[in-house]
């Protein structure tokens, strides 16, 4: 179920640079066209978190549902990650359930936040986070280093697609003697 998480490798300028206002123009519509496409693609990718057990997995929905604290830049994140992982839900309810849900990378990110925003009084919730760190904590760590990596792509588009716009601003204020 879950969908290949291989980074596309991004082929910058490897050619002569753009020279012309026109020329410019024409690579920045590529650069645009591919951001479209990378963020789209990112939005779709999937990445397994490891919660070993059915009894992980609902504590950690339970934490989302009455716990979690949240404020006016994580609410959206906390209920795009909550639905997420309620979809998740038929999965752990399968005989042959083997503790791997499918993330999306926005809500890895979020997950990271919320899990390690986790706070509670006495033994036994101390010792329930414990457990529930043990069994989540390095897969979900590995995910948010790989969702990290997979956006070094977008954000290497993003430097260039600067360079190009600096550059078509350059030769506007300068006009055609620049070139």
């Amino acid at each position: 179920m879950s969908k290949d998480t291989e980074t596309k490798v991004v082929e910058l300028t490897t050619e002569e640079a753009p020279k012309t206002v026109e020329q410019l123009k024409a690579r920045e519509a590529e650069l645009d066209q591919l951001n479209e496409s990378l963020i789209k693609e990112m939005q779709e990718r999937e990445y397994e978190i490891d919660f070993k057990t059915k009894k992980v997995f609902d504590k950690l929905l339970k934490f989302l549902e009455k716990d979690a604290p949240w404020g006016h830049t994580t609410a959206t994140g906390l209920i795009m990650l909550y639905h997420n992982l309620r979809e998740a839900k038929e999965l752990v309810k399968e005989k042959d359930f083997k503790g791997l849900i499918p993330v999306r990378s926005t809500s890895v990110t979020i997950l990271w936040q919320m899990v390690t925003k986790m706070t509670g009084t006495g033994f036994y919730e101390a010792k329930s986070f414990v457990e529930l760190m043990a069994n989540v904590g390095e897969s979900l760590s590995e995910a948010v280093q790989k969702v990290q990596s997979d956006n070094q792509a977008l954000r290497d588009n993003h430097s260039e697609l600067a360079k190009v716009q600096q550059e078509i601003d350059r030769l506007n204020v300068e006009g055609p003697s620049a070139e």
